[in-house]
């Protein structure tokens, strides 16, 4: 079961002359905005965003890395951990 929501923003007129030509872009550009900040946030997965917006998974991770939307996060100094540990791997390796 689905629900429509509508909303009403009012902008300024040079304001919408430079996001969108016309309303329908607006409306578009709005809802990918919302949906990108939901799987940013991870309140959505990407497969779940990419349903919302009506396209195929491999697009949506295309828009997402348009608009800087991180597929991969990692905690700080989650890199020097890895390569700590395979250092250590290697080292053992070699003995």
């Amino acid at each position: 079961m689905s629900h429509t929501i509508q909303f009403e923003w009012e902008l300024p007129e040079p304001l919408l002359a430079i996001v969108a030509k016309n309303q329908s872009e607006v409306a578009e550009e709005v809802k990918q905005a919302a949906v990108l900040d939901w799987v940013r946030m991870h309140r959505i997965s990407w497969r779940k965003g990419a349903e919302l917006l009506g396209m195929p998974l491999r697009d949506f991770m295309g828009l997402m890395s348009e608009h800087k939307v991180p597929a991969a996060e990692y905690e700080a100094g989650w890199l020097n951990d890895e390569l700590t540990a395979f250092k250590d791997t290697v080292s053992q390796d070699k003995t």
